[in-house]
């Protein structure tokens, strides 16, 4: 019993972490117990104990007479992150440029059309997740390992970055573009031109996530 518990606990917690990561909940939103628990069909305790987790975690807040609210992004910690990331990636992006091959393009391919046919079905909580795994596979390409190690560590770190899509939505197809370009530069193996676009397209993302912060806070 107390297993099963825990598992309903867990299932609740991870539906809800990755609802707000994915930005399908955000930031200053109200999560209603009452109405969380008719959704899984479950008691108000396992939600309540989730709901407890995420606040330990930081992705929830308890206000007086509100209750519990999806807790607002630190632009702080956000430009912080997004600043090394910007350094790491542009960098591994440029080690790994003379080692992509047909493989790693046709997966780059690939991915970038799945991210364009999530934006046609309007479903941009998944882009998230389809662009971390565009840009892992680059760095991926590089001899490196402990530089892949310590962006994976970062993307980790900040995992509510990968909302900019539900949050800035106009960011989405522009990424698409921009991703077409970068897949042309790697193609060509050309690391300058790699790198700077990947530079340029962090900065972008920084920028959107900052002014939607300053927007919402």
């Amino acid at each position: 019993m107390l297993i099963e518990s825990k598992t309903k606990n867990m299932a609740v917690y991870e539906k809800l972490r990755q609802n707000i990561i994915k930005g399908k909940l955000k930031p200053g939103q109200k999560i209603v117990i009452r109405d969380l628990a008719r959704e899984f069909g479950l008691s108000e305790t396992p939600v309540r104990e989730s709901i407890r987790r995420l606040e330990s975690d930081g992705y929830v807040t308890f206000t007086p007479h509100i209750g519990a609210i999806v807790s607002k992004i630190d632009v702080g910690e956000l430009v912080e992150i997004y600043l090394i990331r910007i350094a790491l990636e542009a960098l591994a992006t440029k080690l790994a440029t003379p080692y992509i091959t047909e493989k790693d393009i046709e997966y780059l391919n690939h991915k970038n059309s799945e991210m364009e046919i999530a934006i046609e079905q309007n479903k941009h909580e998944n882009l998230g997740g389809l662009n971390r795994d565009f840009h892992l596979r680059i760095y991926k390409a590089m001899p490196f390992p402990r530089l892949y190690k310590m962006i994976c560590t970062l993307w980790e770190a900040f995992e509510r970055s990968q909302s900019v899509f539900s949050y800035v939505p106009e960011r989405a197809v522009k990424s698409v573009e921009e991703h077409r370009e970068l897949i042309g530069a790697l193609k060509l193996k050309d690391v300058d031109l790699a790198e700077h676009l990947v530079r340029e397209q962090k900065e972008r993302t920084m920028e959107a996530l900052k002014r939607y912060t300053a927007q919402n806070s």
